[in-house]
């Protein structure tokens, strides 16, 4: 009777052995389990990264692909536009910092043209004390560390003092001796012009952040759109121009003026911006921005009319000066705003135009009263 005792207790010991691996076992892929969640769940949010980083460079590149290209503008060959446009002496000038500092050249030109409209405004003094041919506050300019000034960057500082190089090393600044003389003058074309360079590289644009540079520059939505619209304006390499529809559907495009008209009148209907240097690429079309000659362009080609692309200036060296009491229907009509002849419409009848106003966008104007009824000199000139 000893055995079956015997052969029973081990039995026993067996099966508690076998419940305690299992019990064993259990445990250990109970807990096992929550570092293998906590594993899987650190591997989706490295994903959701992921996804939201390259979401948000697919968004950065189909704005720049809307302006002109992907990195079109650091190879891209000037424009007719540009060439109308831009001094001719100051594109060297442009060409030099830009490679220096890995800026599209294209970029400082856009600046310089929408700071002081290529150093014709005088003086180079604006109302908040920004200075020079770029613009630049005085503490910008020579370091933040410098005592005094204003929250704004504006500071009465010795000229002696704000463009001296081991003075701006000193406090931190920006300025730069481009020409080598061994000052950094903002008054300077070229000190100026690397200045920008320097400022704009170390903004984001020596890295493809062109956007994130100009807002740097100037935080101003308008003034990022206005910039960015001719720096795509002033370098080749983009889709042709034509008709399109940034709200969906088509514009009239029937071909001579009558197909002008019928396409500009589609404009004041739809969602428009007034853009310097808008209008000439397909990305602006796109997005309704057009400047008042932009505008002009982009309506003649779209009905097959190829006037060469510039400005106002340009405009009046084409087509045919008609007199003012022979004003028709389609004929552009100039007016005196920045400068003479600076802004064109298309004469619409009835004492009306349509054109690309900055205040409105595209949209119908009178021609005989208010602002533009003032400024309406008579100038007139038929397209064919």
């Amino acid at each position: 009777m000893g055995e079956p005792q015997f052969q029973e207790k081990p039995k026993k010991q067996s099966v508690a052995a076998d419940v305690g691996k299992l019990a064993v076992k259990k445990i250990a892929l109970t807990y096992l389990k929550i570092p293998i969640l906590i594993a899987i769940g650190i591997i989706f949010f490295i994903f959701l990264i992921a996804g939201l980083i390259l979401s948000f460079s697919f968004h950065e590149k189909d704005f720049f692909d809307a302006e002109g290209g992907d990195g079109g503008w650091q190879v891209g060959n000037i424009t007719e536009f540009g060439a109308n446009e831009i001094p001719a002496e100051y594109i060297p000038v442009y060409k030099e910092a830009g490679a220096k500092y890995n800026v599209p050249w294209n970029l400082l030109a856009a600046h310089h043209r929408v700071e002081t409209r290529f150093s014709t405004i005088s003086p180079m003094i604006s109302p908040v004390g920004a200075i020079g041919h770029m613009q630049f506050m005085p503490l910008t300019w020579i370091g933040w560390s410098y005592p005094g000034g204003t929250n704004l960057g504006n500071a009465m500082i010795p000229n002696n003092i704000l463009t001296d190089p081991k003075k701006i090393k000193k406090y931190g600044g920006y300025g730069t001796d481009g020409d080598g003389d061994g000052r950094a003058d903002p008054m300077n074309l070229k000190d100026a012009m690397h200045t920008a360079a320097k400022y704009l590289a170390a903004s984001g644009a020596a890295d493809g952040r062109i956007k994130e540079a100009v807002f740097a520059y100037n935080h101003s939505t308008e003034y990022v759109n206005d910039v960015l619209g001719f720096a795509a304006a002033f370098v080749s390499g983009y889709k042709e121009v034509s008709v399109g529809g940034n709200t969906g559907g088509s514009i009239p495009a029937n071909g001579g003026m009558k197909g002008v008209m019928e396409s500009a009148d589609a404009w004041t209907k739809k969602k428009t911006k007034y853009v310097w240097g808008g209008g000439r690429t397909q990305g602006q079309i796109d997005k309704g921005w057009f400047d008042c000659s932009g505008f002009i362009y982009a309506m003649l080609k779209a009905n097959g009319i190829n006037w060469a692309v510039g400005n106002t200036d340009t405009l009046l060296t084409q087509g045919k000066r008609v007199p003012a009491k022979d004003i028709q229907v389609g004929d552009l009509i100039f007016f005196d705003s920045y400068k003479k002849n600076g802004h064109v419409g298309f004469y619409a009848g009835n004492g009306k135009f349509i054109g690309s106003q900055s205040s409105t966008g595209v949209a119908y104007a009178s021609m005989n009263s208010g602002y533009w009824g003032a400024r309406y000199k008579g100038v007139v000139i038929r397209v064919n």
